[in-house]
């Protein structure tokens, strides 16, 4: 009597680990996360490049237009590199330096945009000219004093399902967007001492500016071509006191 030999499986076949196919689903799950990462991608590109559009705000004029420059430290897209760019009161911007090992930015006083930066010798606050981009200083840091503490951003952003949220340094709320575009988010932000104004970098690329008591950003600089960056307003001295 002859043995009735069952038909091979048709499915992937097994590699002899337990709960394991080869050749299987593993390609399956790396086309999930290559899928995932390229959703994520274009999320960001969507929002960026205008597909859905940032939300509309009014442009600047003469009387919310900043009075002060600014400084933004940041990876600068045309160049590939971390930067420090000085946006003038026009809005127009200058890249001042790139190739940069610094930061965080701590001020920008009489003498100079301030920022840290981290040696073998140990922390050294370094004051570059905001025109040629120039060290022309480089002090030690006092240790008695972090300079972290300095380096305080007074405005904070929280991002929610379908909302945006900005707070100030007391949690009161100075900008509510309801609506926001998802993959919408700030990125960066400064508060001057002096006037109060609001600096917000978006994920859109551009600077918006809350003058003081307003409820809504307006449009100073409608692409800066900088990602994730920290702001530091002329006229920030090194400490808040």
């Amino acid at each position: 009597m002859s043995e009735t030999i069952p038909p091979a499986p048709s499915g992937p076949a097994y590699d002899g680990s337990v709960g394991r196919r080869s050749g299987g689903e593993r390609p399956v799950i790396g086309l999930l996360i290559a899928a995932a990462a390229v959703a994520a991608v274009t999320i960001g590109l969507v929002v960026r490049f205008g597909l859905i559009g940032p939300p509309e705000l009014a442009s600047v004029d003469a009387s919310t237009r900043p009075q002060q420059s600014l400084a933004v430290l940041g990876y600068v897209e045309s160049e590939r590199s971390q930067c420090l760019v000085v946006v003038e009161p026009a809005g127009t911007s200058r890249t001042v330096r790139c190739d940069l090992d610094a930061g965080p930015l701590l001020g920008w006083d009489d003498r100079g945009i301030l920022m840290l930066r981290f040696t073998r010798s140990g922390e050294r606050i370094e004051t570059i000219d905001p025109v040629s981009g120039d060290v022309v200083a480089s002090d030690p840091s006092d240790p008695s004093e972090s300079p972290f503490g300095r380096w305080d951003p007074r405005i904070d952003s929280d991002r929610g399902r379908e909302s945006l949220t900005v707070r100030d340094e007391d949690g009161s709320v100075i900008w509510q967007l309801d609506d926001a575009p998802e993959g919408y988010y700030i990125v960066g932000s400064d508060l001057h001492p002096a006037t109060g104004m609001v600096v917000l970098l978006d994920s859109a690329g551009r600077l918006l500016v809350i003058p003081d008591g307003a409820s809504e950003p307006r449009v100073w600089v409608e692409d800066l071509g900088v990602g994730f960056g920290e702001l530091a307003w002329e006229g920030t001295p090194l400490t808040s006191d």
